[in-house]
This record gives structure tokens, sequence and C-alpha cells, in this order.
């Protein structure tokens, strides 16, 4: 069983948009950012904590969990209905009743977000965009390794780890058998 501890340190990793290897470095301080993205991620459990407040009744069923909230004593809550323009199309009965503290908090969580985002940008090697844009048009795997460009070099190695390969190869249409193998410091030659 999880402790609490890691399952918080997990749920810092997801919402981080990095991968393990990358958010250890920035856990670490060996690449910037880590400044924002803790006042980033106390914004956003600051925020779901308002929004649970909202919620009147749970209950499951078929193996799913359903928020059930009202909008008065006797009227059930009904969605907003979008058009395929993203506009309303038929407006819900319910109001959320967001203070404008919330609203406030909601924005700044957002432009500490995007703070946040652009510091891990600007932070890229001239050999991961480099590597992304092959990708765009190489194909994608599920999972394993990424395709590279022929002769590609990578940054400085970092730590070997395990990795698993199939999947689809969508350049060639080939088919990967699963296999296991111990990756060159993350990247295939």
């Amino acid at each position: 069983m999880e402790k609490p501890e890691e399952r918080e340190h997990k749920h810092r990793q997801r919402i981080s948009g990095l991968c393990w290897d990358c958010f250890e470095q920035l856990e670490a301080g060996e690449i910037k950012g880590l400044e924002i993205y803790n006042l980033f991620f106390y914004l956003d459990k600051k925020s779901k904590k308002y929004d649970e407040g909202r919620v009147l009744r749970r209950y499951k069923q078929d193996d799913m969990w359903h928020d059930v909230r009202y909008s008065g004593m006797c009227h059930e809550y009904k969605m907003d209905v979008y058009g395929p323009d993203g506009k309303i199309t038929e407006k819900g009965n319910f109001e959320t009743g967001d203070t404008a503290e919330q609203d406030e908090l909601q924005k700044i969580k957002y432009e500490v977000k995007g703070a946040y985002e652009a510091t891990i940008l600007e932070q890229r090697t001239a050999k991961r965009i480099e590597l992304d844009e092959f990708q765009k048009g190489a194909g994608y795997r599920f999972f394993g390794s990424q395709p590279r460009p022929e002769g590609f070099i990578g940054d400085p190695p970092g730590k070997q780890r395990f990795e698993v390969l199939m999947g689809a190869d969508f350049s060639t249409g080939e088919i990967m058998p699963p296999t296991i193998q111990l990756s060159k410091s993350g990247l295939q030659d």
C-alpha cells in the first residue's frame, strides 16, 4: 500500500508534465523552475479543495463514481450544452457559486502554470528540439523508444534504465513484439 507521501510525489510528477527523470532533475535543482512549480502545485491543491466543496453527493454506478449537484432544493443539475463552434447552445440550470476570490485564484493558477511551462521550454536543448521535430513526421510507438534520425547523437548521457519495446512503427507498418532491453543512457543507437 502506498504511503501518502508516495501518492503526493506521484501526483506532483503527473501534473508537472515532465517524465520521471526530468522531474527528479527539477526536484534536485539541476534544472530551473522548482520554485515556480511549487507555487503552481500549491495553487492547484487549493483550487481543488474549492471544487470538492461543491459536490453534494456521490454515488457509484457501473463501477464509476458520479457526482450529483443540485441547482436548488428541487431541480436536478443540468449541464451546459455546447455546439460544434464551442459556444453554449443550451444553458444549464446551475451556477457554480464561485466567489470573486475563487475566480481570481483560478486566473492566478493558470498564469503561474504558463510561467512554469515557459521556464521549462526555454531550457530545452537544440538536440531535444531536433528530435521532437523528427518524431512529428516519423510515426509514434505506444511503448518503448521513439524513432530517431539516422546517426543521431543525443545530449550527454543520463542513467541507464530498462525499456519495454512493443507497438507499431507507423512509418514502416511493422509490429514490434514485446522485448525488454537496457537502454544506453536513455537513447537508442
